[in-house]
């Protein structure tokens, strides 16, 4: 079977801290060696004297599996049995935690320099993006299928997207 790809909306991929937590902005490759355990410690990244309790998701999920991917060729390492008791940091998709869970004791952390914005994920500034799409199949004739896609792609289409909490692909 084959399938049609349309992409309609994009989220970011976000890591978060607690909100006392004095690191704004790490980059790619600091938070790449945070879950490889390199670093252990938030003083090694700019932060407190703590440490780094680098927390994960259940295998299979689909941020889990979004994080794997970010990590490349990085294995992700064993925290010391200690990281429970230092300061979390935590990943998920931007819609997840700013319209779903709004806790307001964490904060979103910039990547390398750029926060997760919504301009700056449309923009595509913010460095990890994912593009969700509309899937139908190629041998479909529907005739009702154009005219949705039509409509999600409007400036219509693309405000409910924005309301649903997602970013808008243009």
């Amino acid at each position: 079977v084959e399938l049609v790809y349309i992409p309609i909306g994009l989220e970011g991929f976000v890591f978060f801290v607690n909100e006392k937590n004095p690191v704004d902005n790490l980059t790619v490759e600091q938070i790449r060696k945070i879950y490889s355990c390199e670093y252990k410690n938030w003083k090694d990244v700019g932060g407190a004297n703590r440490v780094i309790n680098p927390v994960t998701r259940l295998k299979g999920s689909g941020s889990q599996t979004t994080f794997e991917a970010f990590m490349g060729d990085k294995e992700i390492g064993r925290k010391s049995l200690l990281a429970f008791t230092g300061g979390s940091i935590g990943f998920s998709f931007r819609y997840y935690l700013d319209d779903m869970v709004a806790n307001s004791g964490v904060k979103m952390l910039s990547l390398n320099g750029v926060y997760p914005s919504r301009e700056n994920i449309r923009s595509g500034s913010y460095p990890v993006i994912a593009q969700f799409y509309a899937i139908y199949r190629a041998d479909n004739e529907n005739e009702n299928i154009p005219l949705l896609i039509d409509w999600i792609l409007s400036e219509e289409g693309q405000a409910l997207i924005e309301a649903c909490g997602y970013t808008a692909i243009g």
